[in-house]
């Protein structure tokens, strides 16, 4: 015959102990309705990889890879076209965190994807060579990149023409909408985004909240160089501002300095002026996308 104690105080366990408790009842609750949840991650994840969405080599999967394999800090960097010494050397003191290769947009034509998709970030700088132009194929590949996860960066009037049209000027036929800046005006007879300005001014921050200025308030920092050249242009902003350049001549003109695209995933980053000019701002970029 079994006997059951009578009193609480005899140690016998209560429902809730049988049962598993509330806590562990709540906590079955929500992985009960995680479960849904997880399971359509998964099937989208193979839907993708089968369909060649994505692959072993997409962006969003290698930044996934780095969230489970910490200590990955490096991350590798494409140049491009051809940029700044400025920028060389500001990337050459920061080989910890981003080693970089250089290539022309000619060395891209024949498999830009695969081979954008060796990289977390694409910077398009061809500010120091005449030719602006960026193929169709390139520039579709950079729009692949970027909606896969990529980070993409673009200085100036980079990739504003395409060598089989000469009707088109700007930067929505080649990338589509993801350029935070359009090159839909037209001064003194000229698209802005064909207009080089000099101009003598400051850069001023201009969203207090975001990373790649947080610290920096304007550049010069130092009130006694209370200016400094840009070389720039006047095209609007079609994105989200982060700096602007504010001139110091006598119609006091803004321009945009720095901007970014909101995107579910990717980032685009525009500068307007050389970014090795600001050593500051672009190592923040540089941070920030990584």
């Amino acid at each position: 015959m079994i006997l059951y104690p009578e009193s609480p105080d005899a140690g016998a366990a209560g429902a809730d102990d049988y049962a598993g408790g509330p806590l562990q009842n709540k906590l079955g609750t929500h992985l009960e309705g995680l479960i849904p949840l997880i399971l359509i991650i998964i099937i989208g994840f193979f839907l993708a990889v089968r369909f060649d969405a994505i692959d072993s080599n997409t962006p969003i999967i290698g930044a996934l890879a780095d969230v489970f394999e910490p200590g990955g800090s490096q991350s590798k960097m494409l140049i491009v076209g051809a940029t700044t010494q400025e920028v060389i050397d500001i990337l050459n003191d920061n080989r910890d965190i981003v080693d970089y290769d250089l290539k022309t947009t000619q060395s891209l034509e024949r498999n830009p994807k695969e081979i954008l998709a060796n990289y977390d970030i694409v910077m398009l700088d061809q500010s120091e060579e005449a030719n602006k132009e960026v193929s169709r194929k390139l520039g579709e590949a950079i729009q692949s990149f970027v909606k896969n996860g990529g980070k993409f960066i673009i200085v100036k009037d980079s990739g504003i023409r395409r060598p089989d049209t000469f009707d088109v000027i700007g930067w929505t036929n080649t990338f589509g909408d993801i350029i935070p800046v359009e090159c839909d005006r037209i001064i003194n007879d000229l698209p802005t985004c064909t207009n080089r300005r000099i101009v003598r001014g400051v850069l001023f921050r201009a969203d207090e909240d975001h990373p790649i200025m947080e610290g920096i308030e304007r550049f010069p920092a130092d009130p006694l160089f209370n200016n400094t050249t840009f070389e720039t242009f006047d095209v609007s902003l079609s994105g989200r501002e982060i700096a602007y350049i504010q001139s110091s001549g006598v119609d006091g003109k803004q321009y945009v300095g720095v901007a970014e695209k909101p995107l579910v995933i990717g980032k685009v980053i525009y500068f307007n002026y050389n970014p090795g000019k600001t050593r500051g701002v672009f190592e923040s970029t540089i941070e920030y996308l990584k």
